[in-house]
């Protein structure tokens, strides 16, 4: 089975960039934190008058976290897409120091939509 390591939820804003929240495993976690993520690439392939469709895209998304008292802030690339009626599937690529985002994903994670807002949890790429 699959360790979670978090949940998040997603609102679509009016110019279709996503905010929410998540949460996560660490035992310095004691409250959610916020993710916002500007769109980037519409996927072409989604359904353009649908609810789900508008969550279908690439984003680059920010957030901050608090690991062992330490501060942390990061970018990553974030895609969206269908995973399966109404199920969907989220990658998240970290960038590196460089600027470039790194080749292999860092996290990902499954979603469904509750009254037009993205749910769901996510777990470290490495144990898909």
């Amino acid at each position: 089975m699959n360790n979670i390591i978090g949940r998040f939820y997603f609102k679509l804003t009016d110019s279709k960039n996503l905010i929410g929240e998540f949460s996560n495993n660490h035992e310095t976690c004691n409250k959610n934190y916020t993710e916002s993520a500007d769109r980037i690439l519409p996927d072409a392939n989604s359904p353009r008058n649908s609810d789900d469709g508008k969550f279908i895209g690439e984003f680059f998304s920010t957030w901050h976290d608090e690991i062992d008292g330490m501060h942390d802030c990061t970018l990553s690339k974030l895609k969206i897409i269908h995973k399966h009626d109404d199920i969907f599937s989220l990658t998240w690529w970290l960038f590196q120091e460089n600027g470039k985002i790194a080749d292999k994903p860092s996290f990902w994670g499954e979603g469904m939509l509750c009254d037009g807002i993205l749910i769901g949890d996510y777990r470290d790429f490495s144990t898909p």
